[in-house]
């Protein structure tokens, strides 16, 4: 315990440190970044879990996986490492932020069926699909995106500094969708990930330094329209509208103020 202990401590002051990383430390970053991406993404497809039918393995394997890649690359010990990747217990305000701006998207699609006379219908078998879901868009998402490379690059950066610099990364992955989606969906998709890379990352501050609140706002933006099919006449407007909402209302999250020992 008392290693346990000196170890955290010591990472506390390197992120605090005006230390940058050296060459050999970004490629063992994007190196584990891309290990881990390309175990999720292949598993993903593998198993053909677009709505998160297999959602607690993926999460489960990307979060060993992420902690594997924090061994061998990092020499970290398993506590630390499950420390550091953001997975220890949250506090409130950023539990309460979250929910907060997840139910105000939720509402959207409230209004735009009203507003626009649209019907909607849940996916057959959504109830089930819900804790998949969480686990693989919010939690496997997270752990990598933000415990892992916002979590590094932090280290003696900037909060902004550190959330531009890992938004790199986390739209780049995004550009696969060009080849999976129509033009203006996969440019709007790629759009978001630029815009709610900075909220995501004030959450996982806000929430102590950990995942669970950028979880839950990244799996209601990416599953409430997975669970909730809203029908509007043919046109695509309802996924422009809902990505719009989604990094739009994102950024209020902004406006609330990050504690000084995160």
């Amino acid at each position: 315990m008392a290693r346990l202990h000196s170890e955290v401590t010591s990472m506390n002051r390197e992120a605090h440190s005006p230390s940058i990383f050296s060459f050999s430390q970004w490629l063992r970053l994007l190196l584990g970044l891309v290990l881990v991406f390309g175990l999720f993404h292949w598993t993903a497809s593998i198993l053909a879990s677009d709505r998160g039918q297999a959602g607690l393995f993926i999460g489960a394997l990307v979060v060993t996986a992420t902690l594997v890649v924090e061994r061998v690359l990092f020499r970290k010990r398993a506590a630390v490492a499950v420390r550091t990747l953001g997975l220890g217990p949250p506090r409130a305000i950023g539990l309460i932020a979250a929910f907060a701006i997840g139910s105000l998207l939720l509402f959207v699609i409230f209004m735009f069926v009203q507003v626009r006379g649209a019907s909607f219908a849940f996916f057959p078998g959504w109830v089930s699909l819900v804790g998949g879901l969480f686990a693989q868009a919010g939690v496997a998402e997270e752990t990598l995106f933000r415990g892992y490379l916002f979590g590094q690059v932090r280290l003696g950066r900037t909060f902004w500094r550190a959330a531009a610099m890992s938004m790199l990364p986390f739209v780049a992955v995004h550009l696969f969708l060009f080849l999976t989606m129509s033009w203006p969906l996969a440019l709007a998709s790629v759009l978001l990930a630029v815009v709610i890379s900075f909220p995501l990352a004030h959450l996982f501050e806000l929430g102590g330094r950990t995942i669970w609140a950028p979880a839950i706002l990244h799996f209601v933006i990416q599953g409430a329209v997975k669970v909730v099919i809203v029908s509007d006449g043919g046109d695509a407007l309802f996924p422009l509208v809902w990505m719009l909402a989604s990094a739009l209302l994102p950024l209020l999250v902004l406006f609330v103020a990050r504690p000084e020992s995160a």
